[in-house]
């Protein structure tokens, strides 16, 4: 028996047997394509909705699969609205076995879905502390030091649970402050880390995703207009960071930078697959004379530190690199390439240099946008890279969503 008649008699059954109490939404097709088994991967779903159909809190929504007719709780993001239409954002995990496919129906319903993960968070405003069974993400101001005072709502520090409680963090700064940019006539580079109060600042809190979206014009460069993303998942050991920058008007900059994170000394090797498959794997001490022969390519896929003889580290999943103009066109770069640097006491840090220390006009319509997945992992003895391995195919080659029916 093929989808389509098992989607039909699914809907009619099912229609019947509540008396019309459940509303079907979409009938969504889900493809493994890559030759991977898929456990509890996350669908993101948009839906426009002519009604609103969350005026009472005691609906919910959830995903029921046409062949087993398992019901998925699902988290439910309303993301705009107007008079006449509201936009959701329908979220749930789905299990599937390499190059299988599966028919889901999404419905809201007239009981309540409650489900319970491992994802929290607390504090206000962009003043937040995030975690899960993997890490705990502080993303709140501190009055350590004048840089991490900013209520700019980025990552400060991140606490590898698992089997350490390593804490990682910058003594004088927030670890994770990219994007930064410099302009050619300045004496100094500001980092996103510099915001106050972003003029635009959302979060959205569920089950399954807490996300945080801020966007303003950049300190001191209020030609550039950024927007920033963080999404942290339940029972996943990593989360997602999206940033883009818009420059509104010409700008002269000598330095622009991106997936930046800086920490103090916790590590020993850095590692990284380049384009064309290759994984290197240093000590830092001995990665200058390799680097400079061949520079990290900005396209890497992946790349990370970890501790040889503890066994944690921290990674890099390059999901998105986008650099196209509002025409079309490639922006502005100089020596583009990924650096490993040292910092001040022994610290460390990685980041993507689009414009490295040259004087470069920046055309209003410029873009640049990214999207990285940011990792906790436990090394393995046989291959240190066996979760990076794992975590990069799944999310480098998501499932593929195909929406077949609106009802």
């Amino acid at each position: 028996m093929n989808f389509h008649i098992l989607s039909i008699l699914f809907l009619f059954f099912s229609m019947t047997s509540i008396g019309g109490q459940e509303r079907f939404l979409i009938e969504i097709e889900v493809s493994e394509t890559a030759g991977l088994t898929r456990v509890d991967e996350y669908l993101e779903i948009d839906y426009q909705s002519p009604l609103n159909i969350f005026k009472t809190n005691d609906r919910g929504m959830v995903a029921k699969d046409l062949v087993s007719g398992k019901e998925i709780p699902c988290q439910v993001i309303e993301r705009y609205h107007n008079d006449s239409h509201t936009l959701y954002t329908i979220i749930f995990p789905l299990s599937i076995e390499a190059h299988g496919k599966k028919r889901v129906v999404v419905q809201s319903i007239d009981r309540p879905s409650p489900v319970q993960t491992d994802l929290s968070v607390s504090g206000s405003g962009i003043d937040l502390i995030i975690e899960n069974q993997f890490y705990r993400a502080d993303l709140s101001r501190s009055m350590q030091s004048e840089a991490k005072s900013h209520a700019s709502g980025q990552l400060r520090e991140l606490l590898i649970k698992l089997d350490f409680q390593q804490l990682l963090f910058r003594t004088e700064n927030r670890m994770h402050w990219a994007p930064n940019f410099q302009r050619t006539e300045a004496e100094y580079y500001q980092t996103i880390a510099d915001w106050e109060m972003p003029a635009y600042c959302r979060r959205f809190s569920g089950p399954y995703l807490i996300e945080t979206i801020r966007s303003d014009s950049a300190r001191k460069h209020p030609e550039i207009w950024l927007t920033a993303q963080y999404k942290f998942y339940a029972g996943k050991p990593y989360f997602l960071f999206y940033s883009l920058m818009e420059v509104e008007k010409d700008i002269n900059l000598k330095l622009l930078r991106n997936d930046e994170i800086t920490m103090d000394s916790m590590f020993t090797n850095v590692a990284f697959r380049r384009p064309d498959g290759r994984i290197e794997d240093y000590k830092f001490s001995e990665r200058y004379s390799y680097l400079e022969q061949e520079p990290i390519e900005n396209e890497a896929r992946w790349l990370c530190f970890y501790h040889s003889d503890k066994g944690y580290g921290l990674a890099s999943i390059r999901l998105k690199y986008d650099i196209t103009n509002r025409e079309g066109n490639p922006s502005p770069t100089c020596h583009p390439h990924t650096k490993i640097s040292d910092g001040a006491e022994g610290g460390k840090y990685w980041n993507r240099r689009l414009i490295d220390d040259h004087p470069l006009l920046v055309p209003a319509g410029s873009r640049y946008a990214e999207k990285n997945a940011y990792l906790v992992f436990t090394t393995k003895k046989d291959d240190p890279f066996t979760e990076i391995k794992y975590w990069a195919e799944r999310l480098q080659k998501p499932l593929k969503i195909k929406i077949v029916n609106y009802f």
